[in-house]
């Protein structure tokens, strides 16, 4: 033992020291090149001018804390009193939530996750897991407890000074202390389920992150129910009570003892193969400074690589393959979900309502907006304006035949026709539009609207979802040889001109009219794509 912490210390120090050069390199210096007097001042005028940058905005953050909690009236300032008390009330309340989240994120990921060389060194070392885990978790632990310490230390000095006394370093010092060690201990009782992750194996992992889900949704009940306690809690420190922080001492110590005790169930063997020691994300973790989005790339693929499949589609033979296919891909790119959920349940409803004349009618009853003509030829043109800068709506609907299409080497091997390669690519996604028309369709049943209205919105709504697929289609017209290229959103204007008209000559079969706009819209994709 007496060996161990001072060669840890020794490898904690040789990391300090590579990134606080990695930070003077970008400043211009390196610790390894200042030998001479102008670079060693030079580093002495970094260290200086860093030191009173976070003094002078520490003192700033502090002036403007307490010059918020000022109050020119008396109503204010009984405001301000009842705020101070609240925010610190909730300040000690929040350590409980930060605990659920980090339990529930300790128990889907490993504690910490070593660098190869370390892991190289420290299993050439005697050195035991507890040792190790016990400076790793008192390295993040420093950090925590430093962070929130000073951000305690700003909340009690807005309560002191809401409340109308002078905010005194014992008091807030006394508040923030409580408040780092509640959000180190609940660090600490992460750490422990992490740990035990590691430990049960793949096969009990669910049920651990089962427990963990349930016990972390129940603390957070309890700090909301009580959070009255947390108040009175909060107003004993500020008046300088003692008790409270002996009480968060004792349980962070406890913690503390209890994540030290669980390390011994540890293997080096199974830290290093769980916690995804990978040499080419140690190579390239500088990156995450310059290029943040490119490291979290890498590290998402990574991990997403060492996922095993949890779901398996049946195999499919034919048209169904390209079906399997498309719904693959749906649910792989999930963020294109929001906008076919919007394209069915916002841009096709209000189609369905602008196009239709309904506000046409509203308006000749008022005698406003020029009558009937005026109000159908507003509804039709505000739908188009919306309807072009929602352009992605047709693109994300075809956007899995799009991209089929300008696969040449994978479109050349697929036995199916055009026609059907661009049904079955925009099933999967036309479905979850559709879903969304019917339910908005639904909720206005629910509010009172007849049944014939009702069916007739919602056949409507469809009629503009499927034309909205072919509009999508026509994207990939530029690929066929001798084929004019209609934009999407000239494809859209000229639906939208065909509907309106054909809703105001057929008042009396609006779905009629519609439909006949979506045959035509069908009717110039399928000669386009031929």
């Amino acid at each position: 033992m007496s060996f161990e912490f001072p060669a840890l210390l020794w490898l904690e120090a040789k990391h300090l020291r590579a990134e606080l050069n990695f930070w003077l390199w970008t400043a211009g210096t390196d610790l390894d090149e200042a030998r001479d007097v102008a670079e060693r001042a030079y580093l002495a005028y970094l260290v200086v001018i860093v030191g009173a940058a976070v003094a002078a905005c520490w003192l700033w953050i502090l002036g403007l804390v307490v010059g918020a909690a000022q109050a020119s009236s008396p109503e204010e300032a009984a405001l301000l009193a009842d705020l101070g008390r609240l925010i610190a009330g909730a300040a000690l309340a929040l350590p409980a939530t930060a605990a659920a989240a980090w339990t529930v994120r300790a128990a889907w990921r490993a504690p910490w996750i070593p660098s190869p060389p370390d892991v190289v060194w420290l299993t050439q070392q005697p050195i035991s897991i507890v040792s190790w885990s016990a400076i790793e978790l008192a390295k993040r632990i420093v950090v925590r407890a430093t962070v929130f310490t000073c951000t305690g230390y700003l909340v009690a000095a807005f309560a002191l000074a809401s409340a109308g006394n002078a905010p005194t370093l014992h008091s807030c010092l006394l508040y923030g202390s409580a408040l780092g060690l509640a959000y180190s201990a609940a660090y600490a009782i992460a750490w422990v389920v992490g740990i035990a992750r590691l430990s049960l194996g793949r096969a009990r992992r669910s049920v651990l992150a089962i427990a963990v889900l349930i016990g972390a949704t129940t603390l957070v009940c309890v700090a909301a129910a009580l959070f009255p306690t947390y108040q009175s809690v909060a107003l004993n420190l500020l008046r300088g009570n003692l008790v409270p922080l002996l009480g968060a001492g004792t349980f962070f110590l406890a913690t503390v003892l209890s994540a030290i005790v669980a390390a011994r169930m540890l293997s080096p063997v199974a830290l290093s193969r769980e916690a995804a020691t990978d040499a080419s994300l140690y190579a390239v973790r500088r990156m995450a400074v310059y290029n943040p989005k490119a490291y979290r790339a890498l590290t998402k693929s990574h991990r997403e690589a060492r996922r095993s499949p949890r779901i398996r589609m049946p195999r499919a033979q034919g048209s169904l393959a390209v079906l399997a296919r498309s719904s693959i891909s749906l649910i792989r790119h999930f963020e294109a979900i929001p906008a076919l959920i919007a394209a069915g349940a916002l841009i096709a409803p209000l189609g369905a309502a602008l196009l239709s004349g309904t506000l046409a009618q509203a308006s000749t009853t008022a005698a406003i907006l020029g009558g009937e003509t005026g109000a159908r030829i507003l509804g039709a043109a505000s739908w188009i304006l919306l309807a072009i800068n929602s352009s992605d709506a047709p693109r994300t609907l075809a956007r899995v035949f799009i991209a089929d299409m300008r696969n040449r080497f994978f479109r050349e091997h697929l036995p199916v026709s055009t026609q059907v390669l661009f049904v079955w690519d925009v099933l999967p996604g036309f479905i979850v539009a559709t879903l969304s028309s019917v339910v908005v369709g639904c909720c206005m049943g629910a509010l009172g609207v007849s049944a014939d209205k009702t069916i007739d919105f919602v056949l409507c709504a469809i009629a503009l979802d499927v034309s909205f697929a072919c509009i999508g289609a026509l994207d990939v017209a530029d690929l066929m040889p001798r084929r004019v290229r209609l934009t999407c959103e000239s494809a859209t204007a000229i639906l939208a001109v065909v509907v309106a008209a054909a809703s105001a000559l057929m008042p009396n079969a609006v779905p009629l009219a519609f439909w006949i706009g979506t045959v035509a819209t069908a009717t110039l994709a399928v000669t386009q794509l031929r």
